[in-house]
């Protein structure tokens, strides 16, 4: 048996501790952008990417006692690239555990653990972990070069 037979039988194992490590991270993130995420309903960020801009759309979709559920867009910024689009993320922040979990990306509404090799969706055998900490990373780029994009009222006082 060679070394290519070796790799090509092995099974993908994940990383459950490291896992657990992006999801918590990620809700203390969400939590920094958006602190009162239980009683607003939106919040928009917006971040330069050099002469453009993107924004970043934080929606709460439903409200529970131990679970916010939040849908996540990006839009504008790379609007030459027709072929890039940045898909929907559907998060749940479950406050009980403080841990912030991707539950699905676009179109594609439940993310497994782990997928074998070959699939017909072609998949990636840690698709879940790699959405989960480019989460992470979206949130850290809002954190540190975002600004939020609320009115501002005036009054004469």
């Amino acid at each position: 048996m060679n070394v290519k037979d070796t790799r090509k039988n092995r099974r993908y194992v994940p990383n459950l501790s490291a896992d657990l490590e992006s999801c918590d991270a990620n809700y203390i993130r969400f939590l920094q952008l958006f602190p009162n995420h239980q009683t607003a309903d939106a919040l928009v960020f917006a971040v330069s990417l050099g002469e453009r801009e993107a924004e970043v759309h934080l929606n709460v979709t439903e409200r529970c006692p131990y679970t916010t559920f939040v849908a996540v867009t990006v839009t504008g910024g790379l609007d030459s690239l027709a072929w890039l689009v940045w898909p929907r993320l559907s998060i749940c922040l479950y406050h009980d555990l403080s841990t912030a979990e991707v539950l699905a990306i676009g179109d594609h509404q439940k993310l497994h653990q782990r997928y074998e090799m070959p699939n017909k969706a072609l998949h990636h055998p840690d698709e879940k972990s790699q959405v989960n900490r480019a989460l992470g990373e979206l949130l850290a780029v809002c954190i540190e070069h975002g600004r939020t994009l609320e009115a501002v009222l005036f009054t004469d006082d």
